[in-house]
């Protein structure tokens, strides 16, 4: 992966217009990738747990892909759990996304080292991974509040998937309120300690996510691209599913087992096809083809 590193300054035309507007703004961006893309207006902050859990993965999996597929670009921060989800699926769509990084942007940087593949990944698919700090900056923990004020700047909109009652995700909520941006939470069960702070700013304010149209009705897109939606054809995982279901309820581990898959990969990508409407959940945890 080849350090191809661009900078950004502050004065620069191309400097992204939402994040000059936040509260002390980097002075410069260090960028791998498209930069581009850092000033569409359908940047939506994507943040949550790193211990993600089943369910918080399911919620990604059900209410991002329709975003992703009409046009808008996820930005997280490329740790582990949520934000590491979020960023695959947008490469699994090939679609691009953007990793704001709390060390610098270069191969020796790069952090987490675990997701090494994934920042490669972003470049490959039209992505971008950006940070304020220099090339050869380690990551260090004061680095990653002032990152996430970056996250919230960039973005119209910062979802919060998971996060505990003491979680970073809930600092990038604050600053995002604090630029008056929207925040939109995705609710949890309440004795969930993962789901504590996701319910409390839901509490507090937040915008409620139930469905893919609660994010989008954020964003001025147009009913033309939300038709595509429908039209497109379904990736070759998910019409593989698609093929063993019919008008006879099969259960999600029977789903697995015929397509030898995992239940947590079966419930995504189920998830995913019924919140298109291509399947229906007609109870006990049992599908049927529509």
């Amino acid at each position: 992966m080849s350090d191809d590193i661009s900078v950004i300054a502050y004065v620069d035309p191309e400097y992204p217009d939402l994040l000059r507007e936040i509260h002390k703004p980097p002075q410069q961006l260090y960028i791998r990738g498209d930069k581009t893309i850092l000033s569409s207006p359908y940047l939506l902050g994507v943040v949550g747990s790193r211990k993600a859990t089943m369910y918080g993965r399911q919620a990604c999996a059900s209410l991002l892909p329709p975003c992703v597929r009409i046009g808008m670009y996820l930005v997280s921060g490329m740790a582990y759990g949520i934000d590491s989800f979020a960023h695959r699926i947008c490469i699994d769509q090939n679609r691009p996304t953007i990793a704001v990084l709390g060390s610098g942007v270069d191969d020796a940087s790069l952090y987490p080292r675990g997701n090494k593949t994934i920042a490669q990944e972003i470049l490959a698919n039209g992505g971008a991974i950006i940070s304020e700090y220099e090339p050869g900056t380690k990551a260090m923990l004061g680095n990653f509040p002032a990152r996430n004020r970056i996250i919230a700047g960039l973005c119209k909109a910062t979802l919060i998937v998971q996060a505990a009652k003491r979680s970073g995700s809930l600092i990038t909520a604050r600053l995002a309120m604090e630029e008056n941006r929207d925040v939109l939470a995705i609710p949890g069960p309440i004795t969930d300690p993962a789901c504590e702070g996701t319910n409390m700013l839901i509490r507090d304010g937040a915008g409620m996510v139930l469905e893919y149209t609660d994010i989008i009705s954020r964003y001025e897109l147009q009913e033309s691209e939300m038709e595509t939606l429908t039209h497109e054809p379904l990736r070759e995982e998910l019409a593989f599913i698609l093929s063993k279901l019919s008008a006879d309820p099969l259960h999600i581990e029977d789903i697995a087992a015929l397509c030898n898959i995992s239940i947590q990969d079966a419930s995504a990508g189920i998830a995913e096809m019924e919140m298109i409407g291509v399947i229906e959940h007609v109870g006990g945890m049992k599908y049927v083809k529509k």
